[in-house]
């Protein structure tokens, strides 16, 4: 009969549910993410996390006793969901943890929730998104990248530098390869460094760029791109099943008539002579639409080139900006789902913005967006594009309690996502810079 003390026993060990951390906002107005008009909201309450009730919809929960219950009145207030940048390397750097973890605090204060990146060094991505995860540290989601070309792009620049400890080209997350690597294990080694994605860098023909796709896929991974990766053009990756292009000013290529094979020629690109509403770029972005591509267009880049501190005069960079502005637009008209990523993220020093803000404006001002299609690029579809949209993007019940809390309304100026209350990120407050 010993099984009568034992199971007392267990009853009286049964462990005791958490208290919960409920975040109550009232009297606010809601652009939630998904392009419906904005509305006035009474209430909307969060658990863990995790939005549960949203005026009429879902339910409010019942405090518990040790339920720590938040309550702000807004006082009508605009809340959106918190942004997301599809183009960002915080973790480049050989100290790159303590680095990307400054980084990645500023950012959620200024506004940002997820963050792609677009190649650094995984170990440090993997175990920031772990202590994220955890509530140890401020930090968007952090979805990262393997990154995966040929020889010539790790033989310097960031790509060398990624890795602290291995031969360029020669970690799991940043591999160089060619027709005879072993794809099923690369891809599965990349995976097992933590990575949510593929980026196919450069200096890969089109027959190695469609293995690399496929095995992304097969092996659960999501495939991104260069728009040209050299000599692999954008129309051979969409056809190839990519799941998003990178850089809109490389988009030109599709209408050379020959792409080089060196990815040093990027910059070369024939901006003067190949408009972005040629036949074949229109065609470009008609099946870009059609199997769901999306563009993550980093206007940003190109339009602050030649403001990088210390670097010479980058011509260049003012055509693509202006080429590669014209073509998002084009695009994005035709139905691409465009995305708000920047290249260059981090701002100057930790009491500014990210620069998410700024290429937001600039899909306004120089690419045609409403604000409305700006913010809905910069939510809903960069979560989307990230492989989070399920649980994150938009404001709605069963969503992360992800929003950005602004004094001024963006669908008037859009540089309004610029004054920022305060970031809830999974239900935390976190309050901007003074």
């Amino acid at each position: 009969m010993r099984w009568i003390p034992l199971l007392l026993v267990a009853c009286l060990v049964a462990p005791v549910a958490p208290a919960a951390e409920i975040l109550e906002l009232t009297n606010l107005h809601l652009i939630d993410g998904t392009g419906a008009p904005a509305r006035d909201v009474a209430r909307l309450v969060a658990r863990d996390g995790r939005i549960v009730a949203l005026d009429a919809a879902g339910t409010v929960p019942v405090a518990e006793p040790g339920d720590r219950w938040t309550r702000i009145d807004l006082g009508g207030a605009w809340v959106m969901p918190g942004l997301v940048d599809t183009h960002v390397h915080v973790a480049r750097f050989d100290d790159a943890y303590p680095q990307a973890k400054r980084i990645l605090d500023v950012a959620v204060r200024g506004g940002v929730t997820a963050v792609r990146d677009m190649a650094g060094d995984a170990r440090a991505l993997a175990e920031l998104e772990r202590a994220r995860a955890r509530g140890e540290i401020r930090s968007p989601v952090i979805v990262s990248s393997a990154l995966m070309g040929g020889a010539d792009i790790f033989e310097d620049g960031p790509t060398a530098q990624m890795a602290s400890g291995h031969a360029p080209g020669e970690a799991a997350w940043a591999r160089r390869v060619d027709a005879q690597t072993d794809l099923v294990l690369a891809v599965a080694e990349a995976k097992g460094s933590g990575v949510g994605q593929l980026k196919i860098y450069g200096d890969v023909a089109p027959p190695l760029a469609r293995r690399l796709i496929a095995e992304a896929h097969r092996q659960g991974l999501l495939a991104a791109a260069h728009a040209t990766v050299f000599p692999t053009g954008p129309g051979d990756l969409v056809d190839a099943g990519i799941d998003s292009l990178a850089h809109a000013p490389y988009l030109v290529w599709e209408g050379a008539d020959v792409i080089p094979g060196d990815y040093n020629k990027r910059i070369d690109g024939p901006w003067a002579t190949v408009p972005p509403d040629h036949p074949k770029l229109l065609a470009l972005y008609k099946r870009m639409a059609e199997r769901g591509v999306f563009l993550d267009a980093t206007l940003y880049v190109y339009k602050a080139m030649n403001s990088y501190p210390g670097r010479p005069p980058q011509p260049w960079a003012d055509v693509a900006f202006a080429w590669g502005a014209q073509a998002t637009k084009l695009a994005r008209a035709e139905g691409v789902r465009v995305t708000v990523g920047t290249d260059w993220f981090e701002p100057n020093n930790d009491f500014e913005l990210p620069h998410t803000h700024d290429e937001l404006a600039l899909l306004v001002e120089a690419a045609g967006f409403t604000p409305m299609q700006a913010l809905v690029a910069g939510t809903r579809d960069g979560a989307a594009a990230m492989g989070v949209g399920a649980t994150r993007g938009t404001v709605e019940v069963g969503k992360a309690a992800d929003l950005l809390v602004l004094d001024a309304n963006p669908l008037e100026d859009i540089h309004n996502t610029q004054r920022i209350r305060m970031t809830v990120a999974d239900g935390r407050v976190v309050m901007p810079y003074p």
